[in-house]
């Protein structure tokens, strides 16, 4: 199978699928989709992503070519495919859970602060600012009570998986709107274990940036 990612280099959802693939010590290419030029809206990426959204997985298995959007279904797709290490361990239950995390982030938080949505919503830099510390805020609050009684030194125990993949991006932009995270002692602690991993390293955005 051949791999290469479609990515935005400070993409939340494009970090998540980077470290994802490393986790699995999968090779891939890269390629980068500079949302800042609209490269997004090419006719080139409109055809592999109609939402003209990143990431994209391109996945190509002798002549057959698969394009595949949307981080969450992208990481499930690599599960399905590549089963170790697994980013959703446990029984069913704790698998749902794990689910439940990362919808917490993919679905009512990370949306929001969307570069299409911020501009939709002001042209002001400060009132985009307090638009996403707002949802942050919100969403982080609901993912630390959640998280107390099922984590380790990760999310869901002491291996990282599908929900960490989520939730460490999305402190790296608490961290850009300057939101105080002392209020969020176990996301701190999760998000500190997190970023020495190798994995978490080898996809962070910094070393990606143009």
């Amino acid at each position: 199978m051949q791999l290469k990612l479609y990515h935005y280099w400070r993409s939340s959802s494009s970090w998540r699928v980077r470290w994802a693939l490393n986790l699995k010590d999968l090779e891939y290419e890269l390629e980068h989709v500079n949302l800042l030029e609209n490269e997004q809206k090419s006719e080139a990426h409109l055809a592999r992503n109609p939402t003209g959204l990143v990431p994209c997985l391109r996945a190509k298995k002798d002549d057959t070519i698969h394009h595949f959007s949307e981080s969450s279904a992208i990481i499930e797709w690599l599960e399905e495919h590549y089963h170790a290490p697994s980013l959703f361990p446990g029984d069913q239950s704790e698998r749902a859970l794990i689910r439940q995390l990362v919808q917490i982030i993919n679905s009512g938080t990370q949306p929001l602060q969307n570069l299409q949505v911020m501009k939709f919503y002001s042209a002001s830099p400060d009132e985009r600012k307090k638009w996403a510390q707002h949802w942050i805020k919100i969403g982080l609050k609901a993912y630390e009570t959640l998280v107390k009684d099922c984590a380790g030194n990760f999310s869901f125990g002491d291996s990282v998986t599908a929900a960490d993949l989520f939730l460490i991006p999305q402190v790296y932009n608490a961290n850009r709107f300057e939101i105080d995270l002392d209020v969020f002692p176990t996301i701190q602690k999760i998000n500190d274990n997190a970023l020495i991993t190798d994995a978490c390293q080898a996809s962070h955005p910094d070393r990606y940036k143009p």
